[in-house]
């Protein structure tokens, strides 16, 4: 007697499939078009970052030297004047009751008012085709003078400002303006106001000019060394 009745079992079929040449060679072209694709946006991002950087760097280092050579020349001068400069270098000192300010610094190495001496002053127009707002210095000596360019794009006129600081060392400082320039407690501050394209070659204005400027501003201030 068969207690149990045979039962037949269904033979399992396994279906492989793949892909064909054909969708492996379209998926494959679709990575590679998605991959130059971000690889193009990262370079653009990446070159729009160094030109944003690069005319703020250039700028900057050359302010800073400018403003080094202008705090050694400070530090060492026995006698120092503010004043107006014309685009010639026709210096007139300050003379008033505020405090002195300007567009122009003379530093004398003696207190005569002679040779040696340097002149920092403003030039606004643009002679020969040079960009406007360049800070020049100029060397004389009893046989030469010497004239560079420290930096440009400097819209600000005030650059150079002397103060007299009284009551110090106390917590009152006050400022009153310099009448006697051969004095120990002279404060020269010199401030530099830039504005530079952050695309230099970009035109997005309406008149076709190119104007995405980034302003910015570097200041220090520094005291003279003790004549006596």
């Amino acid at each position: 007697m068969k207690l149990f009745t045979h039962t037949p079992t269904a033979r399992r079929q396994w279906t492989l499939s793949a892909f064909t040449l054909v969708e492996m060679m379209f998926s494959v072209g679709i990575y590679t078009i998605l991959f130059v694709g971000a690889l193009i946006a990262v370079q653009i991002f990446a070159l729009r970052v160094y030109t944003l950087a690069a005319t703020k760097l250039v700028a900057t280092s050359s302010s800073r030297q400018a403003l080094n050579q202008i705090r050694d020349d400070i530090r060492q001068g026995k006698l120092l004047q503010v004043g107006i400069s014309d685009n010639s270098g026709n210096f007139t000192p300050y003379s008033g009751t505020a405090v002195a300010q300007g567009n122009a610094l003379e530093v004398f190495q003696t207190t005569n008012q002679g040779p040696p001496y340097s002149l920092y002053y403003l030039q606004t127009n643009s002679p020969g085709g040079v960009s406007s707002n360049n800070l020049l210095w100029v060397y004389v000596t009893t046989n030469s003078t010497t004239t560079a360019n420290l930096c440009t794009y400097i819209t600000n006129l005030d650059i150079f400002a002397a103060e007299s600081w009284d009551n110090w060392p106390t917590n009152t400082m006050t400022v009153t303006p310099i009448t006697n320039s051969i004095v120990n407690n002279q404060i020269y501050s010199v401030k530099f106001d830039f504005y530079q394209w952050e695309y230099p070659i970009a035109v997005i204005s309406t008149n076709s000019a190119p104007n995405a400027y980034d302003y910015y501003q570097l200041r220090t201030r520094v005291c003279r060394r003790a004549l006596n």
